[in-house]
Order: structure tokens, then sequence, then C-alpha cells
């Protein structure tokens, strides 16, 4: 069973998450959104408000997210709950790359 939903809205696509983004939903998130690029999106949002946890597979998900649309001058954005999640990303400088809000 999936953890997140894609919400589509013309060019833009969120990834609303219901937990963590982890290596167990990775594989499945990762092919919904390789189809969502090949139609053309240009802004990929992930909605990780939910979120306490990210490991390395979803850290990876993030970044080659980034690297495609970067090609295509699109954007990706993340909307952050957990002031935790937002310093390992700071920790990493993915801050200065990804789009990121908190709620």
């Amino acid at each position: 069973m999936n953890e997140f939903e894609l919400k589509w809205d013309g060019n833009k696509v969120a990834a609303v998450f219901e937990g963590d983004l982890t290596a167990t939903i990775v594989p499945d998130l990762k092919t919904a959104l390789m189809e969502a690029l090949e139609t053309g999106v240009e802004e990929v949002e992930f909605d990780l408000s939910k979120a306490t946890v990210i490991d390395s597979t979803g850290i990876g998900i993030l970044i080659a997210s980034y690297n495609s649309l970067v090609k295509r001058n699109g954007i990706v954005r993340l909307i952050l709950g957990s002031d935790d999640i937002f310093r390992m990303l700071q920790s990493m400088r993915l801050e200065k790359r990804l789009c990121i809000s908190k709620r």
C-alpha cells in the first residue's frame, strides 16, 4: 500500500505523504514520479508535513527529482513539518537547491 498520493494541477504534481519518506515507499514513488516527468511536469511538490523521518533513499529521490527538473527549468518544492528534517537537509546544503517551506 502506498503511503503517498499524487495530486495533479496542470503541469504540477504534488506527492502528499501520510508518513515518512523511506526505502519502503521509494520504489513506488520513483515509478509514479518517472511517469509524471514523462508527461512534461515542470514542478514537483513533496508534502512531507506529516513526516518525521527521511532516510538516504528518500533523500536520493529528492535529489533525482531536482536533477531531472532542473534540466527543463523546473522546480522541486518541499513542505516540511519537522525541524529535524529541515536541519538535516540544511546540513547537506540541500535547502539551497530545493524550495523549502514549513507548515
